[in-house]
């Protein structure tokens, strides 16, 4: 997780300064290692509103949980990309049935395969999982849509 911190703030330096970055594009994929396993089953990075990040958590119990943790989870955040653009954790209780099922919890960890000309270089990382998923940030980051 030390190497995904230290490279993210490079990747994303010029997009993270924008006065809107699309922090979701980056937060969702990489949410189980920039909170744990534990946390990211319970919870999902839902929006991002001028320094707010709104997390959504599958039950009431998660819910509490997650507000009495909501100091160190921004600061988790913020330490992984690099800099304080979170300001504040808000937490909303989401009932959606299958919102966070074990099958989008495997897609979330198993990205899809990118085109070539999307993708970046990942040889360097050496973990598979990391690379994967920074590849896979990285493409949807670049890649969406402009307005």
């Amino acid at each position: 997780m030390d190497e995904i911190g230290k490279i993210l703030p490079v990747l994303f330096k010029k997009q993270i300064r924008r006065a809107e970055p699309h922090l979701l594009e980056i937060l969702v994929p990489l949410w189980p290692r920039i909170v744990g396993m534990a946390i990211a089953q319970h919870s999902r990075p839902a929006q991002f509103d001028l320094g707010v990040l709104t997390l959504h958590a599958d039950c009431p119990t998660w819910g509490t949980q997650l507000r009495h943790m909501t100091d160190e989870i921004r600061a988790e955040v913020n330490r992984f990309l690099g800099q304080a653009i979170v300001k504040k954790l808000r937490i909303k209780t989401v009932t959606q049935p299958n919102l966070f099922s074990a099958s989008r919890r495997a897609d979330i960890a198993t990205p899809p395969s990118l085109p070539a000309d999307v993708a970046m270089v990942t040889d360097s990382i050496a973990d598979p999982e990391i690379a994967a998923t920074l590849a896979s940030s990285y493409a949807k980051y670049f890649n969406r849509p402009r307005s």
